[in-house]
């Protein structure tokens, strides 16, 4: 081979290298180019969700000025705040305002605070004196009402079929579900030593047997047991004595009763599976009235019966509706309103506010969820 072949090999092989090497810088620029390219769409994109998250909001109905009351001692608060917070800016909100609650009024006042400061949406994490305290700030105004349930019994929540034992689903429903206007009942209470206070309920408020297991169950017990912990102050207290009150209606009847408890319910629910009063409503503009009178044991029996077999009645519970309603007890009683125990009260006097809070709640089921 002569000199002139080696050198035309030798560039012809340095020519080859050389338009490999090109096609592969040029291939590896082009592949950084579209990378950059799809990047920056990605970007674009993102930001482009990002600028729509109000916009979302606002048309699935979410509120812009979120606030946070919370009950320090819970310990599902330290769960829930951060997801709040993750919650608000998921829809392109402003992190929620947080107002801690005082033992003093169960949150009443922070709830009120959230209010004056423009809140449209509070979300309430406590138990029922939490909730039935954001209730009363609440009512007859158009701040919307989230709940974070953390209490023992729960009551509102359950009526109103709340994932009681999931946070995140339940702040889910606070920022994602429908709003559903409730009734709220109004007690002018007079107690036993004369002095007088206005409270609301939102579920059954009573006085006799029902305000016996509320007075007399151990906090300790509730910690380790939870709603179970009403089932022994029940059966300890079902032994006692027959009270007289006097009820009258709106509809200006007046009848004097003798019996172990009288409640009065926007809504039956309680824990347990047990519906108190299965006919209440929680948005239909009536107080339902329960009156229990069991005899014996057997009496007990078809009321625990009747409370968890719908569309059962015994003949040892009266019930009936009215929008209002008086009850005169002959001797004062213990109370409750919504699971709290209040003190001895000799007088009641309730009334049906319609719809005057808006509470969100669960999406309605399909029919093919529901099946």
């Amino acid at each position: 081979m002569n000199p002139l072949t080696i050198v035309l090999l030798v560039v012809a092989v340095c020519a080859i290298v050389a338009a490999i090497i090109t096609t592969v810088a040029w291939r590896k620029a082009r592949e950084r180019a579209n990378r950059a390219e799809s990047l920056r769409a990605e970007l674009s994109n993102q930001l482009t969700q990002a600028y729509e998250l109000p916009q979302v909001a606002s048309s699935l109905g979410v509120p812009k000025r979120v606030a946070m009351v919370y009950n320090p001692s819970k310990a599902a608060t330290d769960q829930a705040m951060p997801l709040v917070m993750q919650a608000c800016g998921l829809f392109g909100l402003s992190e929620p305002k947080l107002y801690e609650t005082d033992p003093d009024d169960s949150g009443f006042a922070a709830v009120q605070r959230a209010k004056d400061d423009g809140a449209q949406l509070v979300v309430v994490t406590g138990g029922d004196g939490t909730v039935r305290a954001a209730a009363k700030a609440l009512m007859s105004s158009d701040v919307q009402m989230g709940i974070i349930p953390t209490g023992t019994g729960n009551l509102l929540a359950r009526n109103l079929h709340l994932p009681i034992n999931d946070v995140q689903a339940c702040i889910s429903i606070a920022f994602n579900g429908v709003v559903r206007p409730i009734d709220v009942i109004s007690l002018d209470m007079l107690y036993a030593d004369g002095t007088r206070e206005n409270m609301v309920s939102v579920v059954i408020a009573g006085a006799g047997y029902d305000a016996e297991i509320m007075h007399s169950t151990s906090d300790r017990l509730k910690a380790a047991a939870g709603w179970l912990a009403y089932t022994e102050a029940g059966v300890r207290n079902l032994r006692g004595k027959r009270h007289a009150v006097t009820i009258s209606t709106d509809d200006g009847e007046s009848k004097r009763y003798r019996l172990r408890s009288a409640m009065i319910a926007n809504c039956g629910y309680l824990t347990g599976g047990i519906n108190m009063v299965p006919e209440a409503a929680i948005d239909d503009g009536l107080l339902d009235v329960a009156l229990l009178d069991p005899r014996h044991l057997v009496d007990w029996i078809q009321v625990a019966t009747a409370a968890l077999k719908p569309k059962t009645k015994s003949p040892r519970v009266t019930t009936f509706q009215a929008r209002s309603c008086k009850m005169v007890f002959e001797e004062p009683l213990v109370a409750q309103i919504d699971g709290d125990p209040i003190p001895k009260t000799q007088e009641i006097v309730a009334k049906n506010i319609p719809d005057s809070l808006q509470v969100r709640v669960p999406l309605p089921k399909t029919p093919n969820e529901r099946e």
